[in-house]
């Protein structure tokens, strides 16, 4: 059994495309078929909805914004508790009155309030700007929601202290 093709048979002139094909379409130059009489446009991509994008910004924006104010007003609460400072900074429960230990339970509340609400908010904003961004539907206002979401932690961060800092400085 031999593996080699057969020789080539003699050389033809190739059919027009019309008569090889069967067609009765008039050939234009060289011997190529007319164009078609109507040509699809093509099909254009339906534009996708922004608003996960959006729906991500407005959650990183709310976590910024609510954990800022919490935090301020927590802050503003260590006024209460300022005076009863030792000069270390510490302070001696046994010397605290009610009034104080209940300031004293409100900043740490209000601290804590602040930060879970940052960061649960800031969490879900992450995420869907990273999916949004990834699914390109609203990539410009998902990129916004992640970089709030990040560097909102700073704000509500500075808001605390500048809380504490006017409610001390008010008390004394």
């Amino acid at each position: 059994m031999s593996t080699t093709p057969p020789p080539p048979g003699p050389y033809e002139e190739p059919a027009a495309r019309s008569q090889a094909y069967g067609e009765s379409a008039p050939a234009v130059g060289y011997g190529a078929p007319a164009a078609p009489a109507h040509v699809e446009p093509p099909r254009r991509r339906v534009a996708q909805s922004k608003r996960l994008g959006v729906v991500a910004f407005v959650v990183s924006l709310i976590a910024v914004v609510g954990g800022s104010i919490i935090a301020f007003i927590g802050g503003l609460q260590s006024g209460a508790i300022a005076p009863y400072a030792e000069s270390t900074g510490q302070i001696d429960p046994s010397t605290v009155p009610a009034e104080a230990q209940q300031a004293a339970v409100a900043v740490a509340v209000l601290s804590v309030v602040a930060f879970l609400l940052y960061g649960v908010l800031g969490l879900w904003g992450f995420v869907q700007g990273i999916i949004a961004a990834v699914k390109n539907r609203g990539r410009g206002w998902a990129i916004g929601a992640i970089a709030l979401a990040v560097l909102g932690g700073v704000a509500v961060v500075v808001a605390l202290g500048v809380g504490a800092a006017v409610g001390v400085g008010s008390a004394m």
